[in-house]
């Protein structure tokens, strides 16, 4: 490590500080792993997005953390980057054509299609297993993302609304007005009679 410091330029103190850095970095994104693991897995429904997004995010954060003032709330600047890094990269999806891997054609795949055990060991299906009912969960994933995101911050992450109006970058009302009309969609999911549900 002291080669590439010293190849980069970095000496001794600019190594100190780099350290200290690095060090105070991880010792505050350890904290909230487990947190934006779990909210990305809930934004995207895909481990491996979720996966992706989480790296993404702690990259960015690592990159600007120079930005962050120590004694404000990591937790909130940490979440805002991955809300917004989350936006970006459905922004850019929707202009991209959709493309199928030969992995998601059943039996079409090198390594003979669909694999249940592999299905099996995801906590996809266990994320929200602290919702109530099927429904309510099926119910939360059909909500568009503008009123998902806003209702999976708040109800699930206890963001309060000034927190999560600066996340999304939109006003303090129209925070209120989302999470208002996703609980509504919610409760009256919640509600709905299975049978005609389908």
């Amino acid at each position: 490590m002291v080669h590439a410091c010293h190849a980069a330029g970095l000496g001794p103190t600019e190594l100190t500080s780099a350290s200290t850095t690095q060090a105070a970095f991880e010792a505050l994104a350890l904290q909230y792993l487990s947190d934006l693991m779990g909210s990305a897995l809930r934004m995207t429904r895909n481990w491996e997005e979720a996966q992706d997004l989480t790296q993404d995010t702690l990259v960015r954060a690592f990159r600007g953390f120079k930005g962050f003032q120590p004694g404000t709330n990591f937790k909130a600047w940490v979440f805002r980057i991955m809300v917004n890094t989350y936006i970006n990269s459905q922004r850019r999806s929707a202009r991209r054509p959709r493309t199928v891997s030969w992995e998601d054609v059943p039996g079409e795949s090198e390594t003979g299609g669909f694999d249940p055990l592999a299905e099996g060991s995801r906590p996809e299906g266990t994320t929200l297993a602290n919702l109530p009912d099927e429904r309510l969960k099926r119910a939360l994933d059909d909500l568009p993302d503008e009123f998902r995101v806003p209702v999976l911050l708040c109800d699930v992450e206890e963001f309060p609304y000034k927190d999560i109006a600066r996340m999304l970058g939109i006003p303090l009302g129209t925070v209120r007005s989302r999470i208002f009309r996703g609980r509504q969609r919610l409760r009256e999911a919640s509600t709905q009679d299975p049978a005609s549900a389908s």
